[in-house]
């Protein structure tokens, strides 16, 4: 049986609160892989676990 570990799912507008980073910053950060890659969840929507942005 495998383990489920439950995270925190946050949105972009999330992110910036607990960052201060813009949007622009958050996706710069990604492609120079210095920012965790968001989880995209649906055609529109990405999220990012809280757990690893507040790393």
């Amino acid at each position: 049986m495998e383990k489920i570990i439950l995270t925190k799912a946050v949105s972009l507008q999330g992110v910036k609160s607990i960052t201060s980073f813009s949007r622009a910053t958050i996706y710069k950060k990604i492609q120079t892989e210095n920012f965790p890659k968001p989880i995209k969840i649906s055609a529109k929507m990405v999220v990012w676990e809280e757990a690893q942005v507040k790393n």
